[in-house]
């Protein structure tokens, strides 16, 4: 099976009030710009209950209109999640063509190239933190989908630790331009004041 990585730049206060607002002219546009999509998110359960045919419009709707969440379909919320972060005005999807085709097992790779070259991130975070909102419980850790973020304010951190970074001993293919790539992330986000929020499926 294929993966990808979807970062995107994040104001997360503007998620934040997204949901739980019971904005319905805003829940009745998602439901509509974002149908086919829902419709795909419905096959990724396999479960008949009268209530919850469409049980990605019913985790939408929940998200929006603030009703408690079923964990039944835990995972759904997840790329609701996404569905509410891709929606907002000010959000930018951020360029990740070194991260296709990459499972969990690349973020420990990775990981462990970035310690070997001398920076201290971790970049499972980007995925296995958990979103910028409260969600159910998606599954096990590690199977898609996930969900992390890294806060503006730990940025700079973060990138003063990769400025010195070995590149001779990042020795892995492909580890280095995931890593510039991440870099390449950061330093939008700091430059225009957001998060970064990352979807992995």
């Amino acid at each position: 099976m294929s993966y990808a990585i979807m970062p995107y730049a994040v104001r997360t206060e503007g998620i934040r009030s997204m949901v739980g607002s019971r904005d319905g002219r805003l829940l009745a546009y998602l439901k509509s710009r974002w149908a086919a999509e829902l419709r795909a998110y419905d096959d990724l359960l396999d479960f008949a209950d009268a209530d919850h045919l469409f049980p990605a419009r019913v985790a939408l709707r929940q998200m929006v209109m603030g009703e408690e969440y079923d964990e039944r379909i835990g995972l759904v919320y997840a790329h609701c999640l996404e569905i509410l972060v891709a929606a907002h005005e000010e959000t930018d999807r951020l360029p990740d063509n070194g991260w296709w085709e990459r499972g969990i097992e690349w973020f420990r790779i990775v990981g462990n190239e970035l310690r070997r070259a001398g920076a201290d991130f971790d970049p499972a975070v980007l995925v296995l933190r958990g979103g910028p909102v409260p969600l159910p419980p998606l599954g096990d850790l590690g199977d898609p989908p996930n969900v992390g973020h890294l806060r503006h304010a730990e940025m700079p951190a973060v990138l003063a630790s990769f400025e010195n970074l070995d590149t001779g001993r990042v020795t892995e293919p492909g580890a280095l331009e995931a890593v510039r790539q991440i870099e390449e992330w950061l330093l939008t986000c700091v430059r225009t004041g957001r998060d970064l929020v990352c979807f992995h499926y």
